[in-house]
């Protein structure tokens, strides 16, 4: 007889019978980092880190997250490019996620728990897991450290494209905020004092629709005057006013709450950023001073820089420089917010690869922006037996004879393939754009790609 569906499993088969093995339905490379997680040193890393979160924490409260479902999560999380909430959700309806993460049929942590979890992992504490995953990866023999290339990268910064009319309503947004709640929270306001959102939404529209009218560039420049002008005085009066706020909330500042004093100081930190805004915005306009060396792109994300890196599709990026360093096997072994020149980084990235490893590499591979005649002697110096390195410009016949030897022209190759590992780490692993903001931000979305792949590059091998 044919049914149409099954019926209901009954109780005695699930006795006589039990669930599926999730160890059997995981998939061979998840099973080796399920494997690989079980170290001991790398849980104790996460322990000591959300101890630290209070003075207290590990000796009372209430039992909160584990440390080992809490590591295992993350890892989860950005092995597989999720959000906090996608996190949640999978893991809850999925028999081998829920034992991948040592949860089974316990409670899953909710999104915003893993948030706060997330935080706790930075720093110091975040690079000592990427540092042990290495040095198992060592201990596996997925690498030897026989060679080494190394490469710098920009990751951007969660931002909106810059430009002085929306930073200026940024900060008049932000401030304008900030003052009411302090009113809300007894401090007076200054007189006079408004939301002056509406005004500088129109200023907004009105630079946006010059922008876009089909005139030569130095008409357009001066038709900019006017509406930038009244932006800038509104934009000025909004800084006074706010600094006003913070000086009468300094006078009653032990009656104001916790959440109002955190808005006293975020009005701080905005008015010092708007009277830079308003400073570069006036030479911009005004003058025809568009290059400074601090010149700021976002009043959220301070410290993100303007790149120009020569793409032809992307000529302009805003974000922070971070370098990546490689080594056989397809395992980072540094990654890193830099702030120098690459040709600053050879020499320093190779001693790291010493510390690692506890000798140089035979092979040092990386691209032209690195070269310098003391980085190919100081190298050399170290012990590397092979630096390709290749030389920009002019070439001398006894150098393009050292760049047509054989070893050169493989190191060479080898190196290409950085920039695939680069691009994995980026669409793969999340590190084309990070989600995180803060100062820290793009460090944690770096650390966090290098493990996530350091990890699959272990399972992978099958160590």
């Amino acid at each position: 007889m044919i049914r149409r569906r099954n019926g209901q499993r009954s109780l005695w088969d699930a006795v006589l019978f039990g669930a599926p093995d999730p160890l059997a339905l995981m998939e061979p490379g998840l099973r080796r980092v399920d494997e690989l997680l079980d170290d001991d040193v790398l849980v104790d890393g996460v322990l000591e880190a959300m101890r630290g979160r209070f003075a207290q924490s590990g000796r009372r409260g209430r039992y909160g997250t584990p440390a080992e479902v809490a590591l295992r999560m993350l890892v989860l999380k950005h092995l597989k490019g999720w959000s906090y909430e996608t996190l949640q959700w999978e893991v809850t309806g999925n028999l081998v996620y829920r034992h991948f993460c040592r949860i089974d049929g316990g409670k899953v942590p909710d999104a915003k728990t893993m948030v706060r979890l997330g935080q706790l992992l930075e720093g110091d504490a975040l690079r000592g897991l990427f540092n042990r995953i290495v040095q198992l990866a060592a201990k596996k023999r997925v690498t030897r450290g026989r060679k080494m290339r190394v490469d710098t990268t920009v990751v951007e910064t969660p931002i909106r494209y810059p430009s002085d009319s929306r930073l200026c309503e940024d900060v008049t947004q932000v401030l304008c905020r900030e003052v009411e709640r302090a009113r809300s929270a007894g401090v007076t306001a200054p007189r006079g004092f408004r939301n002056v959102q509406r005004s500088v939404g129109r200023r907004q529209r009105e630079i946006t629709q010059i922008s876009r009218r089909p005139i030569s560039r130095d008409a357009k420049r001066v038709a900019l005057r006017r509406p930038y002008r009244r932006l800038l005085a509104t934009t000025r009066r909004v800084l006074r006013q706010a600094e006003q706020t913070v000086k009468r909330a300094r006078r009653r500042w032990q009656r104001l709450s916790g959440r109002a004093r955190r808005g006293v100081r975020t009005m701080q930190r905005v008015i010092e950023l708007g009277r830079r805004v308003v400073a570069q915005t006036k030479l911009r306009i005004f003058k025809g001073i568009t290059k400074s060396a601090l010149k700021i792109v976002s009043i959220f994300e301070p410290d993100t820089k303007i790149l120009r890196r020569g793409k032809v599709h992307k000529p302009t990026e805003y974000g922070q420089m971070v370098k990546v360093q490689e080594a056989e096997g397809g395992i980072v072994t540094d990654i890193a917010v830099v702030t120098e020149c690459d040709s600053k980084l050879l020499a320093p990235a190779v001693e790291h690869h010493r510390r690692v490893f506890g000798r140089v590499p035979r092979v040092v591979a990386t691209d032209r922006g690195f070269f310098s005649l003391d980085n190919i002697r100081d190298v050399a110096v170290m012990g590397v037996r092979c630096v390709a390195v290749p030389k920009p410009g002019h070439r001398s016949p006894g150098w393009l004879a050292r760049e047509r030897s054989r070893p050169f022209r493989r190191a060479r190759a080898w190196r290409a393939g950085g920039e695939a590992r680069i691009a994995r780490l980026k669409h793969t692993f999340g590190m084309h754009r990070t989600r995180y903001r803060g100062g820290s931000g793009v460090t944690r979305c770096a650390y966090w790609a290098g493990i996530a792949k350091n990890l699959m590059a272990i399972g992978r091998h099958g160590g």
